[in-house]
């Protein structure tokens, strides 16, 4: 009797253990989290865990085809990409893409921060005995993971996947980011993570298709004294309350209960993190959002989170760090987009478009799917005046336009239609130039205008960074004058509150960014959506540095001499 016992007690334990055994595997394929702590995988030479970070662990559980978080600086989140990258790998066998915004920074990234994950763990490491190189991780089983730059567009064409993670998306190839998603098509799976710390309002993750178009969950803490739940943020636009008590200094500001007034202290905020919840504010919304700042952070005291708001009232790039860095917000400093209200501020009420030119006409050209073409004229005192706008399906179109003008010079983008756009400058030679516009990080001025000769077509090099920033600072120095109307030019666009005109011109942003040679350089991004007013005027603005002899209209000449012999 006692064998039997002890027999029945081992099968039954083995069963047990079995039933563990079963739902741990199940465990281990829906939480990352628990199977990197059972892994034992360490991360920058420490043991994975959320303590203190436990607003991650939905995110990397989240099982939603797409995901969009923006996000303050240091909060965790590559670390959520990497873990939920390997797991993809190992144990679901789905092959991936993860994405960094240069080539430069790929093999050092790797070499940081996701190799040592995988030698943490001697189990894993073998598993990668396929295939172990820099930029490629190939598992026995022949699952891969791929690291890859944004910039190089042939090495985002080559290879299938069943998900991808675009770790600071912001900093991106945008035009690019189209041919990296179709990677997936081929896949049922389809899994998208995008992170970043954002730059400026209506690009990268806030762009209107993404953070906009999400549920957007906010992390919410209770109140270590009243235990109401609240965001903990400062000045958030869709809140309407802040948390912060803003002091004379970094020292002196205190964060506090929004509710009953309690302080609450840095020792406190990790703690808070525990009870923690992701609460959406707008649950209809296309796809999942995570948006979270250093407030919530277990590492950084408020002291240091706030050293950059003050240091920023006298250093923009201060104030933009603290915004994008540790509050995860955009932020538009002037001078680094166009806005809707900078565009309103040139509207004057007594002006229309049209009419007979104040002066010569400088005309810019940019080609898409239809044909953008913008005309200055100017006032005595040479402030730019908004003469025209056309929108042409045809070149014929705009070469019988062009034929109307008079005393006039003009830039037509020289790349989209090549053969068309030379055509055009052979039959307006010397008006019109082909214009060849991109960053040039030694040019001195903003437009190189070539030499005018018989049988070529004459073109203009353009510094496309110096010639963006004049544009837009014509605007800000009050330098340009627009119609009433400038709301309803361009193409319609009746869900929002202006057409094409501003839209199109609020699509691109000036950013600070490290070149390929380690250098800080300023450029000017633009994301998905059309740019091509934004262009047109760039171009008239560089055709403007050629004044052309001032021709008077055969027709007005006539009638200017009529009225003289008459009197």
């Amino acid at each position: 009797m006692t064998g039997i016992s002890v027999t029945k007690t081992r099968n039954s334990k083995e069963k047990a253990q079995g039933r563990r055994s079963g739902l741990d595997h199940v465990r281990s394929l829906a939480r990352p989290d628990e199977w990197a702590v059972r892994m034992g995988l360490k991360v920058d030479a420490r043991p994975f865990s959320l303590k203190g970070r436990e607003y991650v662990r939905q995110i990397i559980r989240d099982p939603s085809p797409e995901i969009v978080c923006p996000k303050a600086a240091q909060m965790a989140y590559t670390v959520t990409a990497i873990t939920k990258s390997l797991h993809n790998v190992i144990e679901r066998g789905w092959n991936g893409l993860y994405l960094l915004p240069l080539k430069t920074g790929a093999i050092p990234f790797v070499q940081a921060r996701i190799d040592p994950v995988i030698e943490s763990n001697p189990e894993i490491d073998s598993s990668f005995a396929g295939v172990d190189n820099r930029l490629h991780k190939q598992t026995v089983a022949g699952v891969n993971l791929y690291v890859r730059g944004t910039n190089i567009l042939r090495e985002l064409q080559e290879v299938p996947v069943d998900f991808e993670m675009w770790d600071e998306y912001d900093r991106m190839v945008q035009e690019n980011m189209s041919d990296a998603k179709t990677r997936m098509d081929g896949s049922v799976v389809k899994k998208l993570l995008i992170l970043s710390t954002p730059t400026v309002e209506g690009f990268g993750v806030y762009a209107e298709d993404m953070w906009d178009a999400s549920d957007q969950h906010r992390w919410e803490v209770a109140c270590p004294g009243c235990g109401r739940y609240q965001v903990l943020n400062f000045q958030e636009p869709d809140l309407d309350y802040s948390n912060l008590k803003l002091g004379d200094r970094a020292d002196e500001c205190v964060l506090e209960c929004v509710f009953c007034k309690r302080e609450i202290r840095d020792r406190e905020r990790p703690v808070m993190n525990g009870q923690g919840r992701w609460t959406p504010f707008n649950p209809d919304g296309q796809l999942r959002g995570y948006h979270i700042n250093q407030f919530n952070s277990p590492t950084q005291p408020l002291v240091d989170i706030m050293d950059d708001y003050f240091k920023g009232q006298r250093d923009t790039a201060k104030l933009r760090s603290f915004w994008n860095q540790k509050m995860g917000r955009a932020y538009t400093a002037k001078g680094d987009k166009i806005t809707a209200q900078l565009l309103d501020s040139c509207r004057q009420q007594s002006y229309s478009t049209g009419g007979i030119p104040n002066s010569f006409v400088s005309v810019g050209i940019d080609i898409g799917t239809l044909i953008h073409v913008w005309c200055w004229h100017f006032t005595a005192h040479g402030r730019k005046m908004l003469w025209n706008l056309k929108l042409f399906r045809t070149f014929t179109e705009l070469d019988n336009f062009l034929s109307t003008l008079s005393s006039w010079t003009g830039i037509i983008d020289a790349q989209p239609e090549k053969k068309k756009a030379h055509t055009l400058a052979m039959k307006y030679h010397g008006k019109l130039r082909l214009g060849f516009s991109e960053d040039r990080d030694q040019a001195s001025e903003m437009a190189t205008f070539h030499k005018v000769v018989g049988g070529e077509a004459a073109r203009v090099n353009i510094d496309k960074t110096m010639a963006l920033d004049t544009f837009i600072n014509d605007y800000i120095d009050g330098n340009v004058i627009l119609p009433a109307e400038a709301r309803d030019l361009g193409e319609s666009m009746p869900r929002k509150g202006y057409n094409g005109f501003y839209h199109q011109q609020l699509q691109m942003v000036r950013v600070e960014e490290e070149n390929t040679k380690g250098n800080i350089v300023a450029h000017w991004k633009k994301n998905r959506n059309a740019d091509h007013w934004h262009h047109a005027g760039m171009f008239a603005t560089c055709a403007s540095l050629l004044k052309p002899t001032l021709v008077i209209p055969a027709d007005l000449s006539a009638a200017l001499n009529v009225g003289v012999m008459s009197g």
